[in-house]
C-alpha cells in the first residue's frame, strides 16, 4: 500500500493542491488526497478500482470505462503516460476537465507494485479555450457576413445608380430627343430614384432599430395613414390597383407616423413586386380585441418555398423571388424591427388560392381599447 506507512509523506501530498492518488498491483485505490476528494466531488471507498471519478469520458465526450483509464495503461504496461486529457463528470452532475500524469510505482527488485496519478484540473482553461474558439469563429462568420452583406448592398445600388447617370447623361448630352423619349428615360430616373431611396431608408432604419434608438411615439389613426399611403403607391405604381376596407369605426395605436408608412410601403412594394401588374392588391384594416390589424393580400408567387425560420431575417430572399427581381432581402426584416419596437407581432403566410398574405398587428391606444 504505497504512501500508507509513511505518515509525512501523506501529509505532504494533502498540503498539495492537485489532486493525487496511488492504486495497487491489481489497480485498487490505496491513497487519495483531499485535493482529489474535491476535484472528483466523492470520497471513494477503499479499494474501488483505478479512479475515484464518478463517471469518466475522452476529452471529446465519449464515454470511458474505469479500466480504460490512463492510469491503467501506465500499470498494466508498466510505462509512464504524460499529459493524458479526459473529462469526469460528478455525482450532482458538474463537470471537470483534466490532464493526467500517471506512472508506474516499483518495489527495491524492480517490481511493479502499484502506480501513481497527477489529475492536473484544467476545466477553467477548457472553458477559456472554448470561448476564445468560439470567439474566432463567431469572427470569422461575421466577416463573411460583412463581406457578402457588401457585395449584396453594392450590386443593389450600383444597378439603380447606372441607370439614373446613364440617363441623365443621356438628357445631358442629347438635345434633340423625341418627347416620349425623354420622358420614358425620366420616369426610369425617378423610379431608380425611389428604389434607391427605398433600399437606402431601409438600411437606415434597420440600424437605427437595431441599436435600440427611442421611438417618438403619439396616437396615429390607422385608418387614415393607410388610406394616405395606399394613395401614395398607388400613383407611383400605375397600372397597378389596390383594393381597400378599412374598418369604419377609429382604430388607433401608439406609433411613429413614418415607421407605420415605412411598414405599408414595404408590404405593398413586396406585393408589387412578386405578383402581376394586372393583378389587384387587397389592403385590409380591421380591430380584432386589443389589436389593430393591417393585412396586405396578393395573388403572386407565394412563399411556399420559403424557410419560415429565416423569413423575417436580414437579406433572405426565397429561391422563387431571386429568379422574378432584385432585391437585397429587407424589406420584412424592417417590418419586423419596427412591429417589435411597438410591442405587436408580423406574419407572412401563402394565400388560400395562391400568393401572400402578409401583415401586421399592434396594440389597440388605451382610449380605443377601452
Amino acid at each position: 500500500m504505497p504512501f500508507r506507512s509513511n505518515p509525512d509523506l501523506e501529509m505532504l501530498l494533502n498540503a498539495l493542491g492537485v489532486a493525487v492518488y496511488t492504486t495497487d498491483a491489481t489497480g485498487a485505490i490505496t491513497f487519495f488526497n483531499e485535493a482529489a476528494v474535491t476535484f472528483w466531488g466523492r470520497r471513494p471507498e477503499p479499494g474501488e478500482a483505478w479512479t475515484g471519478a464518478w463517471r469518466l469520458f475522452h476529452a471529446g465526450g465519449q464515454s470511458v470505462a474505469p479500466e480504460e483509464d490512463p492510469i491503467a495503461t501506465a500499470l498494466t504496461e508498466d510505462r509512464a503516460i504524460s499529459g493524458a486529457e479526459g473529462e469526469l463528470e460528478r455525482p450532482d452532475g458538474s463537470r471537470g476537465a483534466f490532464i493526467s500524469y500517471p506512472a508506474p510505482l516499483h518495489n527495491g527488485s524492480g517490481e511493479v507494485i502499484g502506480a501513481i496519478n497527477v489529475l492536473v484540473d484544467v476545466t477553467e482553461r477548457r472553458k477559456t479555450e472554448e470561448a476564445l474558439w468560439t470567439a474566432a469563429e463567431a469572427l470569422a462568420a461575421s466577416n463573411v457576413v460583412k463581406d457578402e452583406f457588401l457585395g449584396l448592398v453594392s450590386h443593389e445600388l450600383r444597378t439603380p445608380v447606372t441607370t439614373i447617370f446613364g440617363n441623365a447623361q443621356l438628357l445631358r448630352e442629347k438635345a434633340t430627343l423625341a418627347d416620349a423619349e425623354r420622358q420614358a428615360m425620366l420616369a426610369d430616373i425617378a423610379e431608380e430614384s425611389s428604389r434607391l431611396h427605398g433600399i437606402i431608408e431601409n438600411l437606415l432604419l434597420l440600424t437605427r432599430l437595431g441599436s435600440g434608438s427611442e421611438l417618438d411615439l403619439e396616437p396615429q389613426l390607422i385608418g387614415r395613414v393607410v388610406r394616405s399611403e395606399a394613395a401614395a403607391f398607388e400613383r407611383h405604381h400605375v397600372p397597378r390597383t389596390l383594393s381597400l376596407w378599412i374598418d369604419p369605426s377609429p382604430v388607433v395605436v401608439e406609433a411613429d407616423r413614418s415607421h407605420l408608412e415605412m411598414l405599408l410601403d414595404n408590404l405593398l412594394s413586396n406585393a408589387d413586386k412578386y405578383s402581376p401588374p394586372e393583378s389587384p392588391i387587397e389592403v385590409v384594416v380591421t380591430s380584432e380585441g386589443n389589436e389593430a390589424m393591417v393585412t396586405v393580400l396578393d395573388r403572386g408567387i407565394g412563399i411556399e418555398d420559403a424557410d419560415e425560420s429565416k423569413l423575417f431575417t436580414a437579406f433572405y430572399r426565397t429561391e422563387a423571388a431571386k429568379t422574378r427581381t432584385n432585391g437585397l432581402g429587407i424589406g420584412l426584416a424592417v417590418c419586423q424591427r419596427i412591429v417589435d419596437s411597438l410591442g405587436g407581432r408580423v406574419w407572412a403566410q401563402p394565400r388560400e388560392g395562391g400568393g401572400t398574405e402578409a401583415g401586421f398587428a399592434l396594440p389597440l391606444a388605451e382610449a380605443t381599447a377601452d
